[in-house]
């Protein structure tokens, strides 16, 4: 029985490289499967599915039979997580231009953390399943192979953005900006991509991804540089809104020694040639002014206690008008990947996130980030990073990316404590007009 099932198994997933109607027909086909598929049959399943994509050329449909599969069978899938993995680096390092099968393994992992994660699963278990599936593509944003980068970080930006990602640790967490941050230091990952996780994790992660904003920052500006004179308009727009992005989304007090060059280059795309590109860089050098205005009369204060009032006044989370998602994560077009304000449609507006500067008044106790835990000391004071991500390979090679040995606000600001991580900021498009598709 178990032969005459793989045989059938077999031949509908050959139906998948014919002609459209046969590949509708055998995709009803495979997901009936799946669903009466039993559970101790999923590793044969997994390896008959993996050995045919090799030789396919709709592997976007073969993988999708993942995310049904994660889907339909929910916990019972976490055993196979490692193979998953290895199957969708191996497929986004084979098919390199391939939009829809990137697009595809950018489903199959957010599927994976939503159903493979229950109410009866216990707390270290969720860490552990958030850990198998992020590692692998974060251990792959860096490098020189654009695709298996940039599918990468649209595989990761779809995690960060979905529920479950709540469940990633704080080590994680500070290994995947520290990764991003490094890769948009070098040309071959400067990727739409990447710098759409970056504004996923600003979203998400606030708090950890302030530790790299000024490398960030600086590294917008260069990839800004580099779309003018590659004459590339989205990658140009791509950086600005990034730019725009985390400047509301991380204390000012972390970017305003950056102020002064950000408004700089802004004002240089007043002559831009693409009006989108001009419509963003304006809403970012309005930012960038009302920042820096408001660091006149906000900033310019005794610290006091690092839990005094002067810490009261830390700017609201950046609020949203969006509804609650009304589908699931991994479900979800990753053609409007950056979803708050996107690259969409609309060549006028970036649709950038409003975020409230006004100042919260509940006070926000901000505990240093421990070595040993694996996080980043901080200081606002000279902006120096120490031991970066002690567990990363690649910590020293960006360590004196994130800390150039400036010094701001020497005034009266003796002494900061650091970083501990806070509840996501949800922000929301300050325009309804779209902006314009994103190819990669």
């Amino acid at each position: 029985m178990g032969r005459n099932l793989s045989s059938v198994l077999q031949q509908q997933l050959e139906n998948l490289d014919k002609d459209s109607e046969s590949r509708r027909s055998a995709m009803k086909a495979l997901k009936s499967y799946v669903k009466d598929l039993d559970s101790k049959a999923i590793p044969l399943f997994l390896a008959q599915v993996s050995e045919t994509k090799e030789n396919s050329s709709s592997g976007e449909y073969t993988i999708s039979l993942y995310e049904v599969l994660a889907r339909v069978h929910g916990p019972k899938i976490v055993p196979q997580i490692d193979n998953i993995m290895s199957t969708i680096i191996k497929t986004l390092t084979s098919s390199p231009g391939s939009f829809p099968l990137h697009q595809a393994c950018s489903k199959v992992v957010p599927a994976i953390a939503r159903y493979g994660i229950d109410a009866s699963t216990p707390e270290d278990k969720k860490k552990m399943i958030i850990h198998s599936l992020c590692n692998p593509l974060s251990d792959s944003l860096l490098g020189f192979q654009e695709g298996l980068a940039s599918g990468a970080a649209l595989c990761l930006k779809a995690l960060v953005d979905a529920d479950n990602w709540r469940f990633a640790s704080d080590e994680m967490v500070n290994e995947v900006c520290l990764k991003v941050a490094g890769a948009l230091e070098e040309k071959p990952t400067q990727t739409n991509a990447h710098m759409s996780l970056v504004m996923s994790l600003a979203k998400h992660n606030s708090l950890t991804i302030e530790a790299y904003a000024r490398s960030l920052l600086r590294s917008g500006l260069r990839i800004l540089n580099a779309g003018v004179v590659d004459g590339n308009s989205q990658k140009r727009l791509s950086s600005i809104q990034m730019v725009n992005f985390l400047m509301k989304c991380v204390d000012p007090r972390s970017i305003s020694s950056e102020l002064g060059t950000v408004i700089g280059e802004m004002e240089k795309c007043n002559s831009d040639q693409m009006a989108f590109v001009r419509g963003a860089a304006f809403e970012a050098l309005q930012t960038a002014r009302t920042i820096a205005t408001e660091k006149g009369s906000r900033f310019e204060k005794d610290a006091g206690s690092i839990t005094g009032s002067n810490f009261s006044k830390r700017r609201d989370h950046c609020r949203s008008t969006k509804s609650p998602r009304s589908v699931s994560p991994e479900s979800q077009t990753v053609n409007s990947f950056i979803e708050y304000d996107s690259l969409t449609e609309s060549p006028i507006s970036t649709g950038q996130i409003s975020c409230n500067f006004d100042y919260s008044r509940r006070s926000v106790n901000r505990k240093l980030w421990r070595n040993e835990n694996g996080g980043v000391d901080v200081s606002l004071k000279d902006g120096l990073y120490s031991e970066v991500g002690m567990g990363s390979n690649v910590s020293n090679m960006f360590l004196e990316g994130f800390g150039d040995g400036e010094r701001r606000n020497q005034g009266d600001h003796s002494e900061f404590s650091g970083f501990v991580l806070d509840s996501p900021r949800n922000c929301l498009p300050r325009s309804a007009t779209p902006s314009p598709q994103v190819k990669w």
